[in-house]
């Protein structure tokens, strides 16, 4: 039984929580990042961040001890989602910007014009 060092456990955790995801992403029919809003009409974003509540809430309630490890894991996989649909509502918003200009138009990005690709390009670049 040899030791495993820090970065193999680290490797072992993101495949196993990769391969989570995955996994749920497709028994739940992308319902994270793309909600079906039957009871809540929130955002994506909106969606996760509740449930990410929720679960800070249970271990603020339990603390952090066998009851609650599943908690914490489930915490990783919503914090990941999240920054995916961070990315995803950034692209649709790039594109739709994107659109808007090579029709001619200009997009306002907090009240500053942006009038070409590149500069629209330059300031996603930057953002991220």
């Amino acid at each position: 039984n040899t030791m495993k060092t820090t970065e193999q456990l680290i490797e072992e955790m993101c495949e196993s929580m990769k391969d989570l995801l995955i996994q749920k992403n497709r028994d739940y029919g992308d319902s994270a990042t793309n909600p079906s809003n039957v009871f809540s009409d929130g955002s994506p974003i909106d969606s996760l961040c509740a449930r990410i509540d929720d679960k800070l809430m249970r271990i603020q309630n339990k603390g952090i001890n066998d009851k609650t490890e599943d908690t914490i894991s489930d915490l990783i996989g919503y914090l990941i989602l999240l920054k995916v649909a961070m990315l995803k509502e950034r692209n649709e918003e790039y594109d739709s910007f994107k659109e808007t200009i090579a029709m001619g138009g200009h997009a306002n990005i907090n009240g500053k014009p942006i009038a070409t690709i590149e500069d629209l390009d330059i300031y996603y670049e930057n953002k991220k």
